[in-house]
């Protein structure tokens, strides 16, 4: 299936891939529209059709866009800047409601999606790359899409300008100590008080890996550079304890630690669990630092926070603790997936709140679905694994009375969102 085919784009993936169905057969066009006829090689076998490479678009859709960014169609980070804005905030609210639709849950409330800024990231995660050649350059960047190649980015439009700006500077430091033929993560995140660097490289840094992130550090005022390593995370430099506010609470975050991906997506979020709760005593299930569970605490409630990360409910605990209501949140180290918390535990709450990761909380919907918790507050950034979720509650009698997406991850597949649901 070498040679290039014309195809009628159909309808728009998850993963922002054109989808056609060609004479039996179903491909996957990246930068293809709904709408469009298309020239396409076929390619790898993907699902239950073919991934297919764009060549040419024949007869284009009115919702094609110029895309901002020079490395668009080559890095992996964005899939849909080719897309008219409104056509793609209905693209993005679409995948919720698709995602309830395949699981039962057919005409479920779904508000308009909550627009935030393309270029608030505050956290990204790049590659860094040494090729073995002699005298090849480092590359500093993000992978393509599907692929271990780094695109070695000179600009981007989701990340912030601040830490856009740290890029080059970056780069230049790795240069000096990335191995050659070696591949590195670093993790940035932008605290209130300078950036927060994690790098992870599966070996010890080295005293002279050390030594030039240290002076980097100090050169540039970098808040802490970490090192995550066979050992764990070790400090590599530490000019300052890294602080971000969180609903104007000062949280000291762990090296690492879940954070969401833009602080004004935070501060929605925070505001729609906030509107959604009831009752003085409420459940943060994968609370993480915080981010549900400061803000609630703050406005009188008791909270008691569960997650399986030790580190992320100790800096919870001490941010509660230096606003002075310490006293109303209490801490409980458990992986909800292995052991989530049982019906009867639950009885005593007016709210659950719970935001896990992309697979999903399924055991704990599961024992939320047999209690008597009058309202569960759901976040979520997979519509998927959400809607199984979902349907697991209604089953047990909660009826969903809204569900509201927000766009965290501008130009992406992904969703996060906030459903609301109340025992009958």
């Amino acid at each position: 299936m070498a040679d290039s085919l014309a195809v009628q784009i159909d309808a728009l993936g998850p993963r922002g891939d054109g989808i056609a169905d060609h004479a039996g057969t179903r491909f996957y066009v990246a930068g293809a529209l709904p709408g469009e006829t298309v020239r396409a090689r076929p390619g790898q076998k993907r699902g239950e059709g073919f991934a297919a490479a764009l060549e040419e678009v024949l007869e284009p859709a009115p919702d094609r866009a110029v895309p901002p960014c020079a490395h668009f169609g080559t890095c992996g980070g964005c899939a849909v800047q080719h897309m008219a804005d409104g056509a793609y905030a209905d693209w993005k609210r679409g995948l919720v409601v698709a995602a309830l639709e395949r699981a039962g849950l057919d005409g479920a409330p779904v508000t308009p999606l909550v627009r935030t800024a393309p270029d608030g990231r505050r956290r990204a995660e790049f590659a860094a790359f040494r090729p073995r050649a002699k005298g090849a350059p480092t590359f500093l960047g993000f992978h393509e899409r599907g692929s271990n190649r780094v695109v070695d980015i000179a600009g981007c439009h989701i990340l912030r300008p601040d830490l856009l700006a740290l890029v080059p500077k970056l780069r230049d430091v790795l240069a000096g100590i990335v191995p050659p033929g070696a591949r590195w993560d670093v993790h940035v995140t932008l605290a209130d008080n300078g950036a927060d660097i994690l790098v992870g490289a599966g070996h010890a840094p080295g005293p002279d890996a050390a030594m030039e992130l240290a002076m980097f550090a100090e050169r540039e005022g970098i808040a802490r550079v970490s090192w995550d390593g066979p050992d764990g995370v070790e400090p590599v430099a530490l000019r300052e304890t890294p602080v971000l506010e969180m609903s104007g609470i000062p949280v000291e975050p762990p090296p690492g630690v879940f954070l969401q991906a833009s602080a004004e997506a935070e501060a929605v979020l925070a505001g729609l669990v906030r509107d959604a709760v009831e009752g003085a005593r409420i459940a943060d299930l994968y609370s993480g630092v915080g981010t549900f569970s400061l803000p609630l605490a703050a406005g009188g409630a008791t909270v008691h926070a569960v997650d399986s990360e030790a580190g992320a409910l100790g800096a919870l605990a001490r941010a509660a603790g230096n606003a002075g209501f310490g006293g109303q949140v209490t801490t409980d180290v458990r992986d909800l997936a292995k052991r989530p918390l049982a019906a009867g535990d639950l009885k005593h709450f007016g709210t659950v709140v719970f935001d896990p990761p992309r697979a999903g909380a399924a055991a704990q919907a599961a024992e939320l679905a047999l209690s008597a918790v009058p309202r569960v507050v759901a976040v979520s950034c997979n519509p998927a694994t959400f809607a199984r979720d979902a349907a697991l509650l209604v089953g047990g009698g909660y009826a969903l009375e809204r569900v509201t997406p927000v766009d965290q991850f501008f130009w992406s597949g992904h969703v996060e969102l906030v459903g609301v649901f109340a025992r009958g």
